[in-house]
């Protein structure tokens, strides 16, 4: 009898041995292949106002699904119009102040040429009247013409030389209002680019007063209610972007062997234990963790002390549209193999 308890006891004794044997090395099988330190992400974009102004209609609520290109808030665009109006009105001023400035010139050029051509036709009659005045003074010295003749020989000759000055002058007149005319010309295009671009400004912003979604996806963090001033810049609502998901997982250093790129891994999502999916690692991280600390460690400094570091692997999920049906960035996972 003893010995048959002995035997009975023997057996439990080696038999919970090897449960706990068994358990020891499914339990460090398991934590070498596998890690709970994992997050579902996604992109969150965010709708931000691009001109100021008083919000009209707000168009969605939290939580809502939207697809890119719905318009989701529409500010007040009175004060836009009015701008627009009076840039358009002071565009079409300054046209007109170029076409005058332009016809201007075409005058004042043609009033130079003829000033010029008077100059020219004024020297011939000039020299001609002064070579009849130098002339006919020698010939009145010595009596051969009359005092009459010369003093109307002498008229003719100061009469050609004041005209032959007007004519200078009257070029001049004319060089100075064409210069005039087109400083007003430089002028006039230069404010007519800087209209035509204060127009588009404002014809872009009456575009930025409807706010439209950027990406497709789930409407999150409302902050703005029907008649608030916004300013561009500020961020009206967060977007969750739902078909970009993936899981990061970070993975100790002594783990990243066995999950390289392209491997199949099994995931696990908290909230929903029973439910299984599947993703392929799609990158390993550059760096640990520890690098990107605030105050990352410093080891030279002599108190070192070896710590396992964590390094993120980013996965991809197989199936997708399931994925995104039930998850949500911030879903706290497990992966394993």
């Amino acid at each position: 009898m003893k010995t048959a308890f002995r035997n009975i006891l023997l057996l439990l004794l080696i038999t919970g041995t090897l449960v706990v044997i068994y358990w020891l090395i499914i339990s460090y099988y398991d934590e070498k292949n596998r890690t709970d330190d994992a997050q579902v992400d996604g992109n969150i974009v965010p709708a931000l106002a691009r001109t100021d102004g008083f919000v009209d209609s707000v168009y969605v609520e939290d939580d809502q699904y939207v697809h890119a290109g719905d318009i989701l808030v529409q500010l007040d665009t009175t004060d836009l119009y009015l701008q627009l109006k009076q840039a358009l009105n002071s565009l079409a001023i300054t046209n007109t102040t170029l076409k005058r400035s332009e016809f201007g010139i075409h005058v004042a050029e043609l009033d130079k040429k003829i000033a010029t051509q008077s100059i020219e036709a004024q020297k011939v009659s000039l020299k001609t009247a002064e070579s009849n005045y130098e002339r006919n003074k020698v010939l009145a010295e010595k009596g051969v013409v009359s005092k009459q003749v010369f003093e109307f020989t002498e008229e003719g000759f100061k009469t050609n030389e004041i005209a032959l000055g007007k004519a200078y002058d009257q070029q001049s007149q004319a060089t100075t209002r064409i210069n005039d005319a087109k400083a007003q010309q430089v002028l006039a295009r230069q404010n007519i680019a800087a209209q035509s671009n204060q127009i588009e400004i404002i014809r872009q912003n009456i575009q930025y007063a409807t706010i439209k979604a950027p990406v497709s996806g789930l409407v999150s963090k409302r902050k703005i209610q029907s008649g608030q001033m916004v300013r561009t810049g500020a961020q009206l609502f967060s977007i969750v972007q739902s078909n970009d998901l993936w899981v990061t997982a970070n993975f100790k250093e002594t783990q990243v062997a066995a999950f390289p790129v392209g491997k199949r891994v099994k995931i696990t999502a908290d909230a929903y234990p029973d439910e299984a999916f599947y993703g392929i690692v799609e990158s390993v991280g550059g760096a640990t963790g520890s690098k990107f600390a605030l105050l990352p460690p410093d080891n030279a400094s002599g108190n070192y002390v070896k710590v396992i570091q964590r390094i993120p692997v980013k996965i991809k999920f197989e199936d997708s549209v399931r994925a995104h049906s039930l998850l949500r960035p911030g879903f706290s996972v497990v992966v394993n193999q």
